[in-house]
């Protein structure tokens, strides 16, 4: 059939027009002609490009694809469309798709191919980035051990996110702390370490917050590119700079850098962060690269918070097991003691003395197990939101006197002196009984752990809008690393079985329930172990009027 010169005319402009590549060439795989989306895919003008070997754009390694298609061509077959890379002007590779038919004359003899090559870099990309991501999630959940993960996370990401990584995460007081560092070079990884801790104990120093305190604050994620880095080098006064961290910075050759925040429930829990540098990749940091970093930080916080998580079941079950075994021999001694002392009474004929000795010793021990009771119906009600208070005004030194009052024999037993300061009445609106046991559990902590001729003191006191009683001693005090934990429920400094004290680790968790029911605060203060403990209420002052 004859085509009109406005339908060759209507078929170039559309082979112009298109967004795909369209290449034709001859059976020699000589170019004989290069459209406009030829030369917006592969970088060359059609003049620069017909005429030449179509190997101009094919990698050395995919030659063997060229010999391929021929063949089929020459057969008069269509090449199906086909997933392969092909090379630009500048040297950088595309993932194309391609599809190529033969090309006949007016008598149908083949005379060339025609190609069609579009760009897929976008969907391989996508793709890439979802096999990556399910790879990181299989291996970040592979193991529940914290340190492990965040070690693990730090290596999956190399190189597909940078060539090097660092993560910090917040402590309680809110101060960032490096735990992980990775390099592509593992051999460098200590300079990358190295270089994030003094930045961290450089930290007071300047008034302009750090890449990793940026993102902290903003919550967002940082990039800092290589133009960016370059200005801000410059405006440093290199003088002034640790001379190690000169050297290191050397060494690394930073040339840009991203970081995102790890976030647990919208709350900011540390940052992990990659950089590029000079001796390695010497890449820029862009959107994909941005919405793939946050994406991975999400999975690396999920799987820090899972290994947190189980880190935590495995405590609660160990403390647990522990208050179980305490349990069970807090309760055992005074039922052993009930047991005794009834039998003595059942099977002899006790005199009158005897028989009181038997009657005070059964009536102590059954008191001290309903203590034992109590106090763990009191940590269910509290955890069951059951525990209610019946207040009413009440004076909170009153309170306090009546706990040196009941605690007087056990104190006088040990030689242990009491002191009460109180210089004038403080008022408060409490349940009195439920106040005087926190003031009891106090006491009697103070007492237990304070030796043969120690001393306690109880202060009584207003401060601004808050009544205050401070319970001293000169006791066993509190070790530093179990400080932070020492009202919590069920733990106890020494839970060994071979322990000097006995107690169920219920009293001062108690405490601070019913303190904090008051709408008050308790605290612990201690010098370490052998240096006394002092225990802090703060309880809301009785409005006048």
């Amino acid at each position: 059939m004859q085509l009109s010169e406005q339908q060759l005319a209507a078929i170039v402009s559309m082979v112009d027009s298109s967004d795909d590549a369209i290449v034709a060439k001859d059976l020699r795989s000589v170019i004989t002609s290069w459209n406009r989306g030829a030369e917006r895919l592969f970088g060359y003008p059609a003049a620069e490009a017909v005429g030449q070997s179509i190997f101009l754009i094919i990698p050395e390694d995919r030659r063997h694809e060229e010999d391929r298609v021929m063949t089929t061509i020459r057969t008069g077959e269509r090449v199906r469309p086909f997933e392969t890379v092909r090379r630009r002007r500048d040297g950088t590779l595309v993932h194309v798709s391609i599809a190529v038919s033969p090309i006949h004359d007016a008598s149908g003899a083949i005379v060339g191919a025609s190609k069609i090559v579009r760009d897929i870099t976008d969907r391989k990309r996508a793709e890439d980035r979802l096999a990556f991501l399910a790879e990181v999630g299989g291996l970040l959940t592979s193991s529940l051990d914290y340190s492990q993960t965040l070690d693990r996370a730090v290596h999956i990401a190399l190189p597909r996110l940078g060539d090097y990584c660092n993560v910090m995460l917040l402590d309680e007081p809110g101060t960032l702390r490096h735990v992980a560092a990775g390099h592509v070079d593992r051999a460098r990884e200590p300079i990358v370490r190295e270089l994030a801790v003094r930045a961290i104990e450089r930290r007071g120093l300047s008034s302009t917050p750090s890449f990793a305190e940026t993102i902290v604050k903003t919550g967002r994620t940082h990039v800092v590119s290589h133009e960016q880095l370059t200005r801000l080098a410059e405006t440093i006064d290199v003088s002034t700079l640790d001379p190690e961290v000169v050297r290191l910075g050397g060494e690394l050759q930073a040339w840009a850098f991203a970081g995102a925040p790890l976030q647990v429930l919208g709350r900011t829990v540390g940052v992990i962060s990659f950089g590029t540098t000079a001796r390695e990749s010497r890449r820029e940091f862009g959107s994909a690269d941005v919405t793939l970093l946050e994406e991975f930080a999400r999975r690396v916080s999920m799987a820090m918070e899972n290994a947190r998580l189980f880190r935590e079941t495995q405590e609660l079950n160990r403390l647990k097991d522990e208050f179980l075994a305490t349990l069970s021999h807090e309760m055992r001694t005074p039922l052993s003691a009930i047991l005794g002392w009834a039998r003595i009474l059942a099977s002899e004929q006790v005199d009158p003395e005897r028989a009181k000795q038997a009657i005070d010793a059964i009536m102590r021990n059954a008191q001290a197990q309903a203590k034992i009771v109590d106090d763990v119906l009191d940590v269910a009600r509290g955890m069951a939101g059951s525990l209610r208070l019946d207040t009413a005004p009440t004076d909170l030194v009153t309170v306090a006197e009546r706990g040196v009052e009941g605690i007087s024999p056990a104190a006088s037993a040990k030689k242990i002196a009491v002191e009460l300061r109180a210089p004038a009445p403080v008022p408060i609106v409490a349940d009195a009984g439920r106040l005087q046991q926190v003031v009891w559990n106090l006491l009697t902590n103070a007492v237990k752990f304070t030796p043969h001729g120690g001393r306690v003191c109880v202060e009584v006191d207003r401060h601004d809008a808050y009544g205050e009683l401070r319970v001293s001693d000169t006791g066993a005090g509190i070790p530093r690393e179990f400080l932070p934990f020492v009202f919590d429920k069920f733990r106890q400094a020494d839970a060994s079985a071979s322990r000097q004290h006995g107690g169920l680790g219920l009293g001062l968790a108690i405490a601070r329930r019913l303190t904090e029911m008051h709408g008050g605060s308790i605290e612990a203060h201690s010098g370490g172990e052998g240096r006394g403990a002092t225990f802090i209420v703060r309880l809301p002052l009785r409005i006048e009027g």
